[in-house]
């Protein structure tokens, strides 16, 4: 039972951020992807030197690409919905914490900071023809960041006073390590005559980015308190699963 619910909840939860979230990118990111696009394919173009290239699919323009970012859009919220909602049972189970409405939004905020905020301290969202450096080294860090910052909100929040100063002393370790940074020529399009117009469009693209998803997360917290309320809260309770405190 409690496994369903949280599946269920995950899914209609994500269903409806994600669409949110897909439909407001074409108002705040897609254009700026657009125009950002244009400068990589001239790059490609030029340096090519005549030499055709096999180019991986991609949705074409319009209603197709619409549709397969809400797609995505759609299935990364559902992912991300499951992870708060195990989260709050963790946090109602260990803690004896209890997910209000307000509390949901709390959620989404910390969500946010661990999940896009952090990572992006080191790493800013990229735009097309952008310099990056490798993927490995960039997914490696980014998780390392993620896990830190989490645990670190969990030890300051939720744990004796005892611990927090690991919650603090673990929370910079991804930034003094240092986020991997590409080579200076890596990418001649965001290095050549352009260059300028790329750094304001990946500036815009930053602060664009950063509203959508912290407008999604707001979304997935409040949702997700109110699934914890209405569904899941039960559902613990069936499975024996109440508050620690509870028991003592």
């Amino acid at each position: 039972m409690l496994f369903r619910r949280l599946i269920l909840c995950a899914v209609v939860i994500g269903i409806a951020a994600g669409v949110l979230l897909g439909l407001t990118e074409q108002v705040t990111t897609a254009p700026i992807i657009a125009a950002a696009e244009q400068y990589e394919h001239a790059g490609d173009a030029h340096e090519g030197h005549g030499h055709h290239h096999v180019a991986a699919w991609a949705p074409d323009n319009g209603t197709e690409r619409v549709v397969f970012t809400i797609i995505a859009g759609v299935g990364v919220a559902i992912g991300f919905a499951l992870m708060l909602l195990v989260a709050m049972c963790l946090a109602r189970v260990l803690h004896g914490h209890r997910p209000t409405m307000c509390a949901g939004l709390l959620w989404g905020l910390g969500a946010f900071a661990c999940v896009f905020a952090a990572p992006a301290i080191g790493l800013p969202p990229e735009l097309p023809g952008a310099a990056a450096a490798d993927l490995t080294a960039r997914q490696i860090w980014w998780v390392a960041a993620v896990g830190a910052t989490g645990v670190s909100l969990w030890l300051l929040i939720f744990v004796s006073r005892a611990w927090k100063w690991a919650g603090l002393a673990l929370l910079p370790l991804p930034y003094l390590y240092g986020a991997p940074q590409p080579a200076a020529s890596h990418s001649p399009v965001s290095a050549g005559p352009n260059a300028e117009t790329l750094a304001r469009l990946h500036e815009s693209f930053v602060w664009a980015t950063s509203g959508t998803n912290l407008a999604l997360w707001l979304v997935l917290g409040l949702g997700c308190a109110w699934a914890m309320q209405r569904w899941i809260s039960s559902a613990l309770a069936d499975a024996g699963l109440t508050p620690l405190a509870a028991r003592a």
